[in-house]
């Protein structure tokens, strides 16, 4: 077996375990690491991932990384309001026929309903250097995908399908991410992750790709935004969030079929679980994120999967990574997670 040869850009909090899995995973060789952070440029990327060191050492030296002519980037970086910067740094891996994995890339999670602006030039791109392109994570991507499709088959009539995200982030590091979300900000403010483009690319894509699947056409999609405060202040990762601001946000979309709720794909936040009780909450005993999916009809059943935050971001980051095999052997283009070749990981430990 010849290992495929991985550049990976990014090593933040999905990045880091994503790089780790690399290292470690038994059809892969990291031969390039990218950094933005000045600490890390020149330090051993198994002292990044908290590994055995491997002799690759991280640069932001982004033409040697395409030199390498590697056969798949990694990419990790922010994609939240990042688009035309994550498209400019995938297009050149893609046009040298580097294929690409990333778990930023929203829009191509489902491409056909994708924001054209960031689909088209990254299907160019991957015809130009006869590329191949997986973009996937947990929500959106295995959980809205695999997992919920797995589901279905084995349901019957099907009345409604009801996912939910539900985290406790009250540790989690990526603050900027948070913003996006209008943490500590008045209750009544509607913040970017809502009201931007990024929504339709989040979510209301989600929510179509599935009717798509299901080849059922929606009357109309709803979007509504709930936020919830504590009287008190509280401290979390993300910094202190004042009495009376928004601590937690509820973020529903809504597929309306022929009148009535099909599909109810719901984001739940909080950054202290003491905030909007009434809201769902993750089962007794679980960890800190939580995705859960029912299904309404005959049968009607729920299904969910939990872990602590860290491995939420973990399993983030190990879709795509787990599929780089599957990517590089594929023909070019953007590649679809539920027509994708199944792909799982190798790696059993001792």
């Amino acid at each position: 077996m010849t290992r495929k040869r991985v550049v990976v850009l990014g090593t933040g909090t999905i990045g880091r375990p994503g790089l780790k899995a690399i290292i470690e995973h038994p059809e892969l060789e990291l031969v390039g690491l990218h950094s933005w952070s000045s600490d890390k440029i020149g330090r051993d990327a198994g002292e990044i991932a908290g590994t055995a060191l491997t002799g690759v050492l991280g640069t932001d030296d982004m033409d040697a990384l395409l030199d390498l002519q590697a056969d798949c980037l990694a990419h990790f970086g922010n994609g939240a309001m990042r688009e035309d910067a994550c498209n400019a740094e995938i297009i050149p891996f893609l046009e040298r026929g580097t294929n690409v994995v990333t778990c930023a890339m929203m829009d191509v999670v489902h491409p056909r309903h994708g924001r054209p602006q960031y689909v088209e030039p990254l299907q160019d791109a991957c015809r130009r250097g006869n590329a191949s392109m997986f973009s996937s994570g947990v929500d959106p991507g295995f959980f809205t995908t695999n997992y919920l499709f797995a589901l279905l088959s084995i349901a019957g009539r099907i009345d409604q399908i009801r996912f939910s995200e539900i985290a406790d982030i009250s540790e989690y590091a990526g603050v900027e991410s948070l913003r996006l979300y209008g943490f500590n900000e008045p209750l009544e403010h509607r913040p970017a992750m809502f009201t931007d483009g990024v929504g339709l690319a989040w979510h209301q894509s989600s929510v179509r790709n599935i009717a798509d699947y299901l080849e059922v056409t929606l009357d109309d999609i709803t979007s509504t935004w709930e936020t919830a405060a504590l009287d008190r202040d509280f401290t979390a990762t993300f910094g202190t969030i004042e009495a009376g601001r928004t601590i937690a946000v509820r973020w529903t979309v809504t597929g309306i079929y022929k009148g009535k709720p099909l599909i109810v794909y719901r984001k739940i936040e909080r950054l202290c679980m003491e905030a909007a009780p009434e809201w769902e909450l993750p089962s007794p005993g679980s960890g800190a994120a939580c995705w859960r999916i029912h299904v309404e009809g005959d049968p009607s059943f729920t299904s969910e999967i939990s872990g602590g935050l860290l491995d939420g971001c973990a399993m983030t980051a190990l879709h795509p990574v787990n599929a780089i095999p599957t990517v590089c052997e594929a023909p070019a283009g953007i590649l679809d997670p539920l027509t994708i070749r199944p792909f799982y990981s190798r790696l059993v430990g001792a």
